[in-house]
């Protein structure tokens, strides 16, 4: 079990909370040692804060930006430091909100296919307006910036429940419920990083953040004026659309993703790769003590044709090697 405060991380066989204060169980380490603990499960202090794990990540980056490039979608953890360091400028006195990190869980179906997710997810939970609202919930924290939420504390939800279509309604009828799930390590940092690059770059979710608004605008001057009906599209029309995008996207073969930044292909030699296992096969039989022609002759009295025709494919290939 790993341990994180806002001070400190400890590592212990059990949850800082069953074990004794003198524990000689209990080891303090490093932010070096800490990476070599990703597959252990982990808790947080109550008074740890974004910032601390954020730092964790920094500290690290050059390692994180390879492993979790494919849930990052290309992007680097560089990209959103300057993001993460900045002034804030707006504070917003009416939001009160802890940061957490929780399970999802959900059936499906599709195409009379039925399939399973789960996986930990980065939101909020508490109050956008603490003076209105009456209870806590969920928030999305996906168009904000590091700078805003790098101060909040951060918990974690070990409960974990299964739902599909049905069940939403009445989470007394989940279709499992378990009062704790541990949540590794690993999986914390990757939805952290998962979430704060979902919209891109920092200047990209910005600039979606105030197209959403520009919309939210738009839609309330529609229901004053009462023309919202005439200015919204139909749901077919919305789901027509979404799939020509993803048809669209599946048919890119040209994109680029870190990895293949990291690692570029090497340029065509101009050589196939069959050619290349013939070259190999050419080149052991002619080091070996039955030549071509005697494998050539073998397979012709044995009547396998398909070996003849392979076989006497090689040797025209060598002897045009040999003649070039």
């Amino acid at each position: 079990m790993i341990t994180i405060t806002k001070d400190k991380i400890y590592r212990s066989p059990f949850s800082l909370k069953s074990t004794k204060p003198d524990s000689e169980a209990v080891k303090e380490i490093g932010l070096e040692e800490a990476l070599y603990s990703l597959g252990e499960d982990v808790e947080f202090g109550e008074d740890l804060t974004f910032s601390k794990i954020f730092d964790f990540i920094i500290f690290h980056k050059e390692f994180f930006n390879i492993l979790f490039s494919s849930e990052m979608r290309g992007l680097l953890i560089d990209d959103f430091i300057s993001d993460y360091e900045r002034e804030v400028s707006v504070i917003h006195d009416t939001q009160e909100y802890k940061l957490r990190l929780s399970w999802i869980g959900d059936v499906y179906e599709y195409d009379d296919d039925v399939d399973f997710i789960d996986y930990v997810s980065l939101d909020a939970y508490g109050k956008i307006n603490k003076e209105i609202d009456e209870k806590e919930y969920g928030i999305s924290i996906a168009f904000a910036s590091l700078a805003e939420i790098k101060e909040n504390t951060i918990f974690i939800d070990n409960s974990f429940e299964i739902h599909d279509s049905n069940t939403y309604e009445d989470e007394l009828k989940a279709i499992l419920k378990a009062s704790y799930r541990p949540i590794t390590l690993y999986q914390a940092i990757l939805s952290i990083l998962r979430e704060v690059t979902f919209y891109g770059k920092p200047e990209e979710r910005d600039a979606q953040r105030r197209e959403l608004v520009r919309h939210s605008e738009e839609i309330e001057k529609w229901v004053e004026e009462g023309t919202l009906e005439e200015n919204t599209k139909s749901w077919n029309e919305v789901a027509s659309e979404i799939d020509e995008i993803i048809e669209e996207n599946l048919q890119e073969d040209d994109k680029i993703t870190f990895w293949d930044v990291l690692y570029p292909k090497a340029e065509p030699t101009g050589i196939s790769s069959q050619d290349v296992v013939d070259n190999v096969i050419i080149a052991l039989a002619e080091g070996s003590e039955i030549s071509l022609e005697e494998q050539l002759q073998e397979a012709h009295d044995s009547e396998d044709y398909e070996q003849a025709a392979k076989l006497k494919k090689l040797i025209d290939k060598r002897n045009g090697n040999k003649t070039d």
